[in-house]
């Protein structure tokens, strides 16, 4: 225990009171999330090397934890994971706690997991933000796709990926248009991805075989189509599995 606060301390550079007042609260959380030490205190000196404070430095850990229980990813990959939602995704969530619990609420009304939300966003989270794809949308997508092609969050996570980045290319939008697909608002500028994906599957069905898969093909990609139709099945529908998850 000595050692591992020792180790911590050379990146928090606390006092010898404030270091034992740490370890106790290190302790406490390890204890509530049925922990070891260890994985508690290596969480710790993750997030304390993001200059978080003592007390943001505990809560995260002990979220962090929490993810390791509900999903049996190692304590280092609930870190990351954690990390790259709350830094993607600044000023949408309050905090690592609302998080997890989001993740939790979704993980019990569908089939799909908290660590195919990690994985997931771990993956996308940049390019569905750059894409005007909000955290709540993202989930929304991913649960989607997870209930339908079961493929995991990560597989799921590189698919969107691709399509947040490619829906938003000038000749994508320029074949969508010639589809008579609405890509931009009043002023000229190019739609959020979500609404333009809602928009191309509120059409898909009308058009041609052919039509579809050169659309497709443009939109994901030659290896990420079966998670673009997946998203288009779910989101042409009226109480849609996207919507229900993102609420």
């Amino acid at each position: 225990v000595q050692k591992n606060l020792t180790d911590i301390n050379v990146v928090m550079g606390l006092s010898n009171q404030q270091l034992d007042k740490f370890g106790g609260g290190l302790m406490k959380v390890a204890a509530e999330t049925g922990a070891g030490f260890k994985a508690a205190s290596d969480a710790a000196t993750e997030f304390a090397r993001q200059g978080l404070s003592v007390n943001e430095t505990l809560k995260r850990t002990k979220d962090a934890l929490i993810l390791t229980r509900l999903t049996g990813m190692k304590a280092a990959d609930s870190v990351k994971s954690l990390t790259a939602a709350l830094n993607t995704f600044k000023g949408e969530i309050a905090d690592s706690t609302a998080l997890v619990s989001k993740f939790a609420a979704v993980d019990v009304k569908f089939a799909v997991s908290a660590e195919d939300f990690a994985q997931a966003i771990s993956r996308a989270g940049q390019s569905a933000r750059s894409a005007g794809v909000d955290l709540n949308q993202l989930i929304g997508l991913v649960t989607a796709a997870q209930e339908r092609t079961a493929r995991g969050g990560a597989v799921i996570g590189n698919a969107f990926k691709t399509i947040f980045t490619r829906v938003r290319r000038s000749s994508t939008l320029s074949e969508l248009e010639n589809l008579g697909i609405a890509v931009r608002d009043l002023q000229g500028k190019t739609l959020p991805a979500m609404k333009i994906m809602q928009s191309l599957a509120n059409t898909y069905d009308t058009l041609t075989d052919a039509q579809r898969a050169y659309i497709s093909q443009n939109v994901a990609g030659v290896f990420q189509i079966n998670i673009l139709k997946a998203a288009m099945a779910d989101l042409g529908k009226a109480n849609s599995v996207t919507a229900q998850a993102t609420a």
